[in-house]
């Protein structure tokens, strides 16, 4: 991406040396080192905190709490199993491990299985649980399986093992039948859209990092940073521009055209120079015009918004807060419900298992 992401995703493209956009993104490069530093650091101690930095999907139900799954896991039967809770490698103190390398998913009816061996590169699962995605080294492209029925989609996109060995992203529609998968700094860099059903690839212009992927024919929303501000594309419309450096966007609401970010400030004197202020701003992606941006309230005390999700209903957004501090025995990240309109918040669940998670409805 020729821009800065300030957590995960960054490439770089080539331009005149004389250009202005490059010279906003040569800014962009050297804010980025300091940038990851503290998003590894951040992920390095939800991991030790037994933390996850990934969101799910919210049911609009009471709130409940994840258990942590079982240490033993069975084999993943070939059908028969219920919605995805969330999907996780194993706590371990050595990488090299085997055990540590193997998807594990727990279901919300807290029976917990193991993919296998196929199945170590990305994962990620539809916003309803029902559907897993992941890399499958055996057929070398993106499977999807349907987990009650068993049946599976092969992707019509042979990819090599190395695409996901660096900076990645695999964004799911609510089927799963459509995602688009984007990598960052290996040599081929793909950005593609991938339609199960029709069969077809369609490649994505590089630079513009996946938001929200809709079913069927429906939208597709890309983001670009720059130093001091993003583009939104929808694409068919014309990319509009907001006055953040952000990444952080909840996935596109059920209008098909209001997306929600989180609030920010910027200064150039200030380390890290791009601080989060508690706000959530929602603005139209279609046509650049007028934001809202409304304090969030009522979050646990030592607790920030980090993360946004999929929309529960026509006001209220899923948000992931995080402690401010962070340790081995210190609190739990938390899932909210937050309504748009007044900020205020209600706890949904916590999530407490060890290791690296994945949760249904992220965007990240």
């Amino acid at each position: 991406m020729n821009t800065l992401r300030d957590d995960l995703h960054a490439l770089a493209e080539e331009a005149p040396a004389v250009d202005l956009a490059a010279q906003a993104v040569r800014g962009a490069r050297r804010r980025r080192a300091t940038r990851l530093a503290v998003v590894a650091a951040t992920v390095t101690c939800l991991i030790a905190a037994g933390g996850a930095v990934l969101l799910q999907q919210i049911r609009p139900a009471p709130p409940i709490v994840l258990t942590p799954p079982e240490t033993k896991a069975l084999p993943l039967p070939a059908k028969g199993v219920g919605p995805v809770e969330q999907a996780y490698r194993p706590e371990c103190r050595s990488a090299a491990k085997e055990s540590c390398r193997i998807w594990r998913i727990a279901t919300r009816e807290g029976d917990t299985y193991e993919l296998g061996k196929d199945a170590r590169g990305p994962l990620e699962v539809t916003a309803d649980g029902r559907r897993i995605a992941y890399y499958s080294s055996q057929h070398r492209t993106i499977v999807v399986r349907d987990l009650a029925s068993g049946r599976t989609w092969k992707a019509p996109l042979k990819q090599p093992a190395e695409d996901f060995a660096v900076e990645y992203a695999l964004r799911l529609s609510p089927n799963g039948l459509r995602f688009i998968v984007s990598g960052w700094g290996g040599r081929r860099q793909p950005n593609k859209l991938v339609d199960m059903e029709r069969g077809t690839v369609t490649d994505l212009k590089r630079g513009w990092w996946p938001v929200s992927v809709s079913d069927g024919s429906g939208s597709v929303v890309l983001a670009k940073p720059y130093d001091n501000s993003s583009q939104v594309w929808v694409l068919g419309h014309d990319p509009i521009t907001i006055p953040d450096f952000t990444y952080y966007y909840s996935a596109l609401a059920p209008d098909g055209r209001t997306l929600a970010r989180l609030g920010q400030t910027f200064d150039p004197d200030r380390e890290p120079m791009v601080q989060e202020d508690g706000s959530i701003v929602t603005f139209d992606a279609v046509q650049a015009g007028r934001e809202t941006r409304t304090p969030i309230s009522g979050l646990a005390e030592g607790h920030r918004p980090s993360r946004l999700g999929s929309w529960l209903n026509a006001t209220e957004v899923s948000v992931l807060a995080t402690p401010e501090r962070l340790s081995a025995d210190g609190p739990p990240s938390l899932v909210y419900a937050v309504d748009v309109r007044t900020g205020k918040s209600r706890e949904l669940f916590a999530l407490r298992t060890g290791g690296l998670n994945v949760v249904p409805g992220l965007v990240r």
